[in-house]
């Protein structure tokens, strides 16, 4: 193999390259959410949007909304009456990648080990990590060195050697892609019981079969493998959702013949509001082994044209279409595996497919959107999301090269919302009256001690003076989630404090002492940021 276990060669040539890296970026302050801060429990309300959650009730009348003396806008915050919290899932963050960025990974896991525990709730499960996405269809298992076609991801001996040190070192568990288009059941079967003799014993948390069905096109997989006979003859004429219910059982014998009691996931689709009738087919038909439903969502599509809907820009997501829409779209998916007993996980979660676009993906409104959007998702009933992270791409929240981590501002606002979680965690309903002309989330996460965590999200350009009108604690902190403009691609702080190369915090940590008055708590939150606030029973 010549070094490089896992290739991805340039289609056409017979030769093997990198994938492309992107070298890190020098941030400015990102801040550090006090992982001390141990919160249970989570709710949600939107403030200033025209929706309406089952779990929050916004109004815009008094008392207490208007405009302060400083010129901000107000609200006020209660706990719903009457309202009950929801248990959060275990290990409910986790991350996705492709299979040729694992050798990468596993290089640089010292500072992966300490990405994840930025993202891992003190307490919870053991971290999540899918491999799979786009090269679960184009990646082979290799057991003996022999040439494969340009097009092919080589998965060898040697990447399981790697896969099982990056899973010593991390304690992740894995959730691996089993390739449907260009392997038959008994290839990627053997890839399956090659993968669970090699790895950890138990840190397979499952196979997912197949990689976005509902997109497959014949045509554009001939043009891939057209120089290969063998795959071309693999290759589906079609895959409906009774052709791919009816591939998921022949799998699933498959897989059970070589790695028994390993679960499986799917059917992993790509448009999970439009492609429900892929649900429903493989839960009407046999399916052995089946543990989670899985789906992807992206709520735009850098792929889209700029007249469309779907075309990515700066305030489309931090609308509420982009969260609260998105989540309210898998309603009826969760409701189809939950009529099951089946788990509903998002195998890949970001905010724009194809890569990403630049002045959008990369910029600070993604921390605004991601704890606002797993908040909604959790609120929906999903069980579990992975964050996909796809090294070079403009969409990812981060990268790792032999200089190190390069964080973008999308890490910062998957960290504030882990680090808003606790152990045993309850999403907790909010009331908010907010005056007019106010973007403001919040979302409110009690812990098993009874401490209160509320995370209060503003994605306008007013600033905003929040009364949080909340009995039965004592005096509270406050840590924010900044950056120069919503459009920063750096200089984000959290805390007061930035992520370096190495993944350690950098900077003074800061943070607010706050003493409740008769009225209550006073945040007062700047335009495009985001502030935690936290306190313990009196």
């Amino acid at each position: 193999m010549a070094g490089h276990t896992v290739t991805h060669r340039l289609r056409g040539r017979g030769r093997r390259v990198a994938r492309p890296r992107r070298p890190p970026i020098r941030r400015g302050a990102l801040a550090l959410l006090a992982v001390s801060l141990a919160v249970a429990g989570i709710g949600g309300l939107v403030v200033a949007g025209s929706h309406h959650s089952r779990q929050a009730t916004v109004t815009h009348t008094a008392p207490g909304p208007g405009t302060a003396p400083n010129g901000t806008l107000r609200a006020v915050v209660t706990i719903a009456a009457g309202a009950r919290p929801a248990r959060v899932p275990d290990s409910f963050l986790g991350l996705s990648t492709e299979y040729w960025a694992v050798p990468t990974w596993e290089r640089e896991s010292s500072v992966l080990d300490r990405v994840l525990s930025l993202l891992h709730v003190p307490g919870d499960g053991p971290p999540m990590l899918r491999i799979g996405g786009d090269s679960a269809n184009e990646a082979l298992w290799e057991s003996e060195a022999e040439e494969f076609p340009a097009w092919v991801v080589e998965l060898t001996p040697n990447w399981l050697s790697q896969t099982s040190a990056l899973v010593r070192h991390t304690g992740v568990r894995l959730i691996l892609d089993l390739n449907v288009v260009t392997a038959s059941p008994a290839i990627s079967a053997a890839w399956a019981g090659a993968a669970e003799v090699a790895l950890p014993r138990g840190s397979i948390a499952g196979f997912e079969v197949g990689n976005e069905p509902d997109l497959y096109s014949r045509n554009d997989w001939i043009r891939i493998v057209s120089q290969t006979i063998a795959a071309s003859q693999l290759l589906p004429d079609s895959l409906s959702p009774s052709a791919y219910a009816q591939d998921f059982a022949t799998y699933s014998r498959a897989v059970a013949s070589v790695a028994a009691g390993v679960p499986l996931m799917g059917p992993a689709v790509a448009t999970p509001s439009r492609g429900l009738h892929w649900i429903s087919a493989l839960l009407a038909s046999p399916h052995p082994g089946l543990e989670a439903v899985t789906a992807h969502q992206y709520p735009y599509s850098a792929c889209a044209r700029p007249r469309s809907p779907r075309y990515p820009t700066i305030p489309r997501l931090l609308g509420e279409s982009a969260t609260a829409g998105m989540a309210k779209a898998l309603k009826p998916g969760v409701r189809l595996a939950a009529h099951a007993g089946l788990a509903f996980r998002l195998t890949e979660l970001n905010s724009v497919t194809c890569g990403g676009r630049t002045g959008v993906s990369d910029t600070f409104a993604t921390a605004l959107w991601a704890p606002d959007a797993l908040f909604e998702l959790l609120r929906e009933g999903v069980d579990a999301v992975n964050i996909h992270v796809n090294p070079g791409k403009i969409n990812a929240a981060f990268s790792l090269s032999s200089r190190g981590l390069s964080a973008n501002p999308l890490l910062y606002g998957l960290i504030l919302f882990a680090g808003t979680l606790g152990h045993d965690s309850e999403l907790v309903p909010l009331h908010v009256a907010a005056a007019h002309g106010l973007a403001l989330k919040a979302w409110s996460v009690r812990l098993r001690s009874g401490a209160l965590r509320v995370l209060l999200i503003n994605k306008g350009s007013r600033a905003a003076t929040v009364m949080l009108r909340l009995a039965g604690l004592g005096r509270g902190s406050v840590y924010r989630l900044e950056a120069p403009s919503v459009r920063s691609r750096w200089g984000v702080t959290l805390g007061g404090r930035h992520l370096s190369t190495s993944g350690r915090w950098l900077g003074s940590p800061s943070s607010e002492a706050i003493v409740p008055s008769a009225s209550g708590y006073a945040v007062t939150v700047p335009r495009f940021s985001a502030a935690l606030f936290a306190a313990s029973p009196a």
